[in-house]
């Protein structure tokens, strides 16, 4: 324990999973404050406004991946990889991300692959069957998913939904997914739903999210109540319609389809597109649609590229890591929007993409938001007005 920087974690040091969890939360944010504004200030913004602290510093997450591993006919490790080492595992005792039960949930789970012998997935190998553990909550519902991902091969079901009980932790769905390639990811096949709906459901602002297994949700939900607002207030009025891309299970779009907006959303993951669908119906959102496309080729269709040119349309971008995709920044450079909201979650990747569009776009507010407590990461929302034609 620490005083001046609060709690520490028994495995902070070792652990991947924080790299900032010693230094005291306002310190924290001084300097993710000062990383985006490092990125942002050769491009003048006209406003940047203060970093905006998540709600809570400590169990804030509402969905984390946990890595099996260990020694070949060893015990099975389960928890999050070793600072600086892809093929080691913490096999974790405490987190302070997730919530204070899940540890136990972890540790029966690391129990019932020792008694019934099911060996781990070793990278370097290429051996085993047991390769992830996902669990997601949802903050404000209380349900809770555990998704478990394998290689090929048979899965003690019932034995596996019984350490699950044994945990004392509850669950409110199982799913089993396999993973039969090579590559290095908490997600594969739906294979079987193990119990119940096979997914979860989330409030957010009011609103009610299904979310499926693999369909990206921020993980921080009372940290995205906050984003959202940000968004909706940049947004402001007057955008008759509002393109969401790599819009997940559609939370920016719905978040913001009120004042009788027309959403469109779009994203490339086909099972988060049915969630957002879901959500819309659920939600009563009649005038918001989502489609499974490359956002670049969907817009670039007849039937969308007039809505595109219209001065009563905007559009939020709210990317993966790697930020904009070269043919989406050659879109916005070649047919302008006349306002637009940028959601990163890479300041890397956000200096890699602004240069593109500085000669198109003032920049016009920067408002940096703090959803990674003890983490290098940090949400970025710029809103963007079309500069005049020369």
């Amino acid at each position: 324990m620490s005083d001046a920087a609060g709690r520490l974690c028994r495995h902070f040091g070792v652990c991947g999973g924080c790299a900032f969890q010693d230094k005291p939360y306002g310190e924290q944010l001084a300097a993710k404050e000062q990383i985006v504004r490092h990125v942002v200030e050769p491009f003048r913004p006209e406003r940047f406004l203060p970093i905006r602290p998540s709600p809570q510093a400590y169990f804030y997450r509402n969905k984390m991946e946990f890595a099996f591993g260990g020694v070949l006919g060893g015990p099975a490790l389960l928890g999050l990889r070793e600072k600086g080492r892809f093929n080691r595992i913490v096999s974790l005792e405490e987190c302070l991300l997730l919530s204070p039960e899940v540890p136990a949930l972890l540790e029966s789970v690391r129990r019932w692959a020792d008694e019934e012998k099911v060996p781990t997935y070793h990278l370097r190998a290429h051996k085993g069957f047991l390769r992830y553990l996902a669990v997601r909550e949802g903050k404000n519902t209380g349900e809770r998913m555990v998704h478990l991902v394998t290689a090929p091969g048979e899965l003690p079901r019932d034995s596996f939904l019984a350490a699950l009980k044994r945990s004392g932790v509850p669950v409110t769905s199982a799913v089993w997914s396999v993973n039969e390639a090579l590559s290095d990811v908490a997600y594969g096949k739906v294979s079987a739903v193990l119990s119940g709906s096979g997914s979860i459901t989330e409030e957010l602002l009011g609103r009610r999210f299904r979310i499926s297994p693999t369909a990206f949700f921020q993980t921080n939900t009372r940290g995205a109540e906050i984003l959202y607002k940000i968004v909706a207030e940049a947004l402001g009025g007057g955008a008759e319609t509002l393109f969401d891309f790599y819009c997940g299970s559609g939370a920016i779009g719905l978040c913001c389809a009120d004042a009788g907006r027309r959403v469109i959303g779009v994203e490339v993951h086909a099972p988060a597109v049915e969630d957002a669908r879901l959500n819309a119906r659920e939600q009563g959102a009649d005038r918001a649609e989502f489609h499974a496309a490359d956002a670049a080729a969907f817009v670039r269709l007849p039937e969308w590229m007039s809505l595109w040119g219209s001065p009563s349309t905007a559009a939020v971008f709210d990317p993966p890591r790697t930020g904009l995709s070269a043919p989406v920044r050659e879109l916005l450079v070649t047919r302008p929007l006349e306002r637009w909201i940028y959601v990163s979650c890479n300041p890397e990747a956000l200096a890699r993409d602004l240069p593109a569009l500085a000669g198109t776009y003032r920049l016009e507010s920067v408002q940096p938001v703090d959803l990674f407590p003890h983490t290098e990461h940090v949400e970025t929302v710029l809103l963007f007005h079309r500069r005049p034609p020369a």
